[in-house]
């Protein structure tokens, strides 16, 4: 069957052309391997398992985040081996072994749009999709409503699409998607501090250079209700301040975790 996973990291890529109305397997040549290896994931237990419709799957947070990709090797038959009268093989057997993607996580950057409110109903994540923000460009930094774990202020980063295929669940693989991604964030911890020269002085949120977005280690997740006892097992606290949506018809949780680094 499989042997021992192996997983790849996909940084903040050019998504230019990817069309949200087409599946992985129809993307343009272009498009990284590893992405669409994590949408050929998140297609199958999104999209076919849970009802999210394939257009409301890929949105404007994905050229932006960081995506990792667990595989398994998977070793198949094409020619079963057979034998004539006597027992003589007359033809071998032949297998090939693939890469197989499994599961797959993103963490997307600060800034965010607002918390969801608290009984409302999204069809897509709460940043919303291309057409309702205007274009793909950078998120202005916004004071937001407090809750339980977050001043409204601090930067944070958010994990989410945690998705393992449903043969392969139980194994572990989602433990592994999580820890990947918490200890390269801890190992980079000012890899998405913003910089002004790109996204100007004026979508900083602060006229004050000392007083620019720096990320500290708060890490949330929008988490399914279901799940949430597995989010709490990895560390995640449940935010009751930010209270309770509805997403893709899903209730879904917020959910906080703060990991210790060093800024430099």
């Amino acid at each position: 069957m499989a042997a021992t996973p192996f997983i790849a990291f996909q940084g903040p890529s050019n998504l230019d052309g990817y069309d949200r109305k087409l599946k992985s397997s129809e993307q343009p040549a272009h498009i990284p391997k590893t992405f669409l290896d994590a949408m050929e994931v998140r297609e199958e237990v999104f999209v076919h398992e849970q009802g999210v419709p394939l257009e409301n799957e890929f949105d404007s947070d994905d050229p932006r985040a960081c995506h990792w990709v667990v595989y398994a090797s998977i070793n198949t038959v094409i020619k079963p081996e057979k034998r004539d009268s006597e027992g003589g093989v007359v033809q071998r057997k032949k297998s090939e072994t693939r890469s197989q993607p499994i599961g797959t996580i993103r963490l997307v950057p600060f800034p965010h749009p607002p918390h969801p409110e608290f009984g409302s109903s999204y069809t897509a994540d709460a940043l919303g999709t291309a057409e309702e923000l205007g274009s793909f460009g950078p998120l202005p930094y916004i004071i937001d409503r407090e809750t339980t774990y977050h001043d409204g202020k601090e930067p944070y980063i958010k994990l989410g699409r945690i998705a393992v295929l449903k043969e392969f669940r139980g194994l572990g693989i989602s433990k592994i998607l999580v820890n990947a991604a918490m200890m390269w964030a801890k190992a980079n911890p000012a890899y998405f501090n913003p910089s002004i020269s790109a996204m100007g002085m004026d979508k900083m949120g602060t006229p004050n250079i000392e007083d620019l977005p720096v990320w500290k280690g708060l890490i949330c997740v929008h988490a399914q209700e279901q799940v949430v006892k597995a989010w709490a097992k990895w560390g995640f606290d449940l935010d009751e301040g930010m209270g309770g949506w509805i997403e893709e018809g899903i209730p879904h949780v917020g959910m906080f975790q703060r990991l210790g680094i060093e800024n430099s």
